[in-house]
């Protein structure tokens, strides 16, 4: 399995993944449109300026996908999403383990962030062992109905001394 880059190929297989506004609000928030074509897909995402990257498995099967982008000075995680088919392997930690290294290198920064619904136990689990925990947002938290901020040096990293 490895992290690289997603590619324009990635993204009808991603799409698959989110076929009602529900599973897709909740992964891609409260102003991704939905239902969704190619074009507003590619929009929503911020293709064109966000680093993507998709997790691929042996055979080339798209497995998860990330994003990352500097946020309150850290690196703040977003659109992670694991394949329906894949969830319950710990793909997730692997993802938020490789994603925020790569992000943290590229951004020059040392910490991660990322929004979580606080219903989705699951997920939180995953960021917990992965180094974060909850946190009071800095300055106004933006209207995501129904999510937490964590933040975390995330267990690759070394402690600060």
């Amino acid at each position: 399995m490895k992290l690289r880059a997603a590619e324009t190929h990635h993204l009808t297989e991603l799409m698959s993944w989110f076929p009602d506004q529900k599973t897709c609000a909740n992964w891609g928030g409260p102003m991704f449109r939905f239902p969704f074509t190619a074009a507003s897909f590619v929009e929503d995402i911020h293709w064109d300026t966000l680093p993507s990257y998709s997790l691929i498995g042996e055979h080339g099967d798209l497995m998860g996908f990330g994003q990352y982008y500097l946020r309150e000075g850290r690196c703040h995680l977003g659109r992670l999403a694991i394949s329906p088919s894949c969830r319950g392997r710990v793909l997730g930690l692997l993802l938020v383990e490789q994603l925020s290294e790569i992000g943290c290198r590229d951004l020059g920064v040392d910490q991660c962030s990322l929004f979580v619904l606080e219903d989705n136990p699951q997920a939180i689990q995953c960021y917990r062992k992965a180094g974060f925990d909850f946190a009071a947002y800095p300055g106004q938290m933006p209207p995501l109905g129904g999510c937490v901020y964590m933040t975390g040096k995330p267990a690759l990293f070394p402690p600060n001394n």
